[in-house]
């Protein structure tokens, strides 16, 4: 019995990973605060995705390489803005690594990791930013034949069906002094597009604890 749960629950992960139409976006995140001196201050990045057959890649736009420390030489790499891959093998076991392009290195992150490498170990949060699954207490109303808005309290979500994506999620604070929002661009992914984790595929492989001295 055992036996066939896994194998149903490893067919059941691959079959939802094809079942996400391929694409690839722009996503601008920003988030507005006004502190308690009046001074309010916006903070905004953008990111390229691009998701395909199982692959989920995200890589900070305008990002600088990693910086040098002088005193050991190591470029130590920024993990919140360095491109991360994201896919789901045969066995639809979640993989996760950062590449280091600076060093031609991907940074392997191992499941007792993710958590202290940024990643929350969440397929749904991986592959569309957020888990459909857990808007509970929405409200829901049909914006277009593609769009779907979620809304409740100080927080919105537009979401289109065609792409399984946010366009737009907003959230805002009781008091109004923090506002976040995250934009999404999407477009239809051409099938002669490269894939960017292959550029990398051939580098050498270092664990994610190495990269911490």
């Amino acid at each position: 019995m055992k036996v066939l749960l896994i194998a149903a629950l490893t067919l059941w992960a691959q079959q939802a990973a094809a079942g996400l139409p391929d694409l690839q976006a722009i996503v601008r995140y920003e988030t507005v605060s006004q502190g308690a001196d009046g001074v309010e201050k916006t903070l905004r990045y953008s990111e390229k995705w691009v998701r395909q057959g199982g692959h989920i890649w995200r890589e900070r736009l305008g990002a600088a390489v990693p910086h040098r420390h002088d005193d050991d030489g190591h470029q130590h790499l920024d993990f919140a803005s360095a491109p991360r891959h994201v896919w789901q093998d045969r066995k639809g076991q979640l993989n996760v690594e950062f590449i280091h392009a600076a060093k031609q290195e991907r940074i392997v992150v191992e499941r007792r990791e993710w958590n202290d490498a940024g990643f929350d170990g969440s397929w749904a949060r991986a592959s569309q930013l957020v888990d459909i699954a857990q808007l509970r207490g929405f409200a829901k109303k049909n914006d277009s034949a593609d769009t779907i808005v979620y809304t409740k309290g100080g927080k919105t979500l537009r979401w289109s069906q065609r792409w399984q994506m946010p366009l737009r999620v907003s959230l805002q604070s009781a008091d109004g002094r923090q506002r976040e929002t995250i934009t999404v661009e999407p477009q239809a992914l051409p099938p002669s597009a490269p894939q960017p984790w292959k550029r990398s595929a051939d580098w050498p492989a270092r664990d994610y604890l190495d990269t911490l001295d």
